[in-house]
């Protein structure tokens, strides 16, 4: 039975001309001859009956099929190179991911954690890249997972939700005390902290705790939370984010709880990725790492556990910690 499926070869050719736009360089950066590379595409190009360049003087230019089909591949190349460094370089047992992550998530939740990371995962490096924030998974983007705020309903994406829904509205104790903050309806004397890109946080919490609403879009807005956390310590004003960002500065008194009470929201952190690179065991190795700080924050930051005798986790550093 005859494979739909061009060689990795043809592949490799097609997708090295299409980036440098001449089979000169494609030839240079595969270490092959240009007549290679040029008999490569011709290949593929009868085997897929489409032409997939148009050869000018200047150089190469995708025709619309070729485009579509740059698009269409590239995920799958992406996960094979993935796949085949991961298993080269550490026999399938761990490897490298590129993540994706919310810069004040990485400097408030995550970052403060990776030295658990490294203890119990020696043999998975992590690499940080440039934070996208992805609309649809279908795309192709320069990481192999993301961690992502919203509803976990993203595009092509398998999303496992970590943490982010217990939500705090803060400010600074010199602020609480000069308002002063005690009840919901007193937020309507105070200056509300805006997150342009959750732009009904306040909205839905007053309707949610019968407030009048007029004012819930008023006030500065920010593109970061840790732009609403450093502006709350200061007394700017009062911020709505999810606990998991300010458990430091509630613990050491720079930011208060005036009303006392959390929230759940709809909103939370979720770690995402193309259903083609979930299967690779070093994205199921920081997953469960990560599902496992979020469910024992106080093992994972070094402290002891409390409560119920835990179970057996991997994770957990000399064993199962109790009381």
């Amino acid at each position: 039975m005859r494979r739909l499926c061009p060689t990795i070869s043809e592949l490799n050719a097609f997708h090295s001309a299409a980036k440098h736009q001449a089979f000169t360089m494609a030839a240079r950066e595969l270490c092959v001859t240009q007549s290679a590379i040029s008999r490569h595409i011709a290949s593929l190009e009868d085997y897929l009956g489409q032409k997939l360049f148009i050869r000018k003087a200047s150089g190469l230019e995708l025709t619309d099929a070729g485009a579509t089909y740059l698009n269409a591949t590239r995920p799958a190349m992406a996960a094979l190179e993935s796949a085949t460094t991961q298993l080269m370089s550490y026999g399938g047992s761990g490897g490298a991911l590129n993540l994706s992550v919310p810069p004040t998530f990485a400097a408030q939740w995550l970052f403060p954690r990776l030295g658990h990371f490294k203890r119990t995962l020696p043999q998975v490096s992590l690499n940080f890249v440039r934070y996208q924030h992805a609309h649809d998974f279908a795309v192709p983007y320069e990481f192999d997972a993301a961690i992502q705020y919203g509803y976990g309903n993203w595009p092509s994406a398998n999303a496992r939700y970590l943490i982010g829904k217990e939500t705090s509205i803060v400010c600074s104790p010199q602020l609480q005390a000069a308002l002063p903050l005690r009840t919901p309806a007193d937020l309507q004397h105070a200056t509300l902290l805006q997150h342009i890109e959750v732009p009904l946080a306040w909205h839905d919490w007053m309707v949610a705790n019968g407030c009048d609403t007029s004012g819930s879009r008023f006030g500065p807005g920010f593109n970061l939370y840790s732009l609403i956390i450093r502006a709350a310590v200061s007394g700017f004003g009062v911020g709505i984010v999810p606990t998991c960002l300010v458990e430091d500065e509630l613990q050491a008194g720079t930011l208060v709880e005036p009303l006392g009470e959390r929230f759940e929201s709809p909103l939370g952190y979720y770690l995402c990725a193309p259903t083609a690179r979930t299967n690779l065991s070093v994205y199921k190795l920081v997953g469960a790492w990560l599902e496992h700080c979020c469910s024992h924050a106080e093992v994972a930051q070094g402290g002891t556990a409390t409560g119920e005798p835990a179970a057996p986790c991997i994770f957990c550093e000399n064993g199962p910690k109790t009381t």
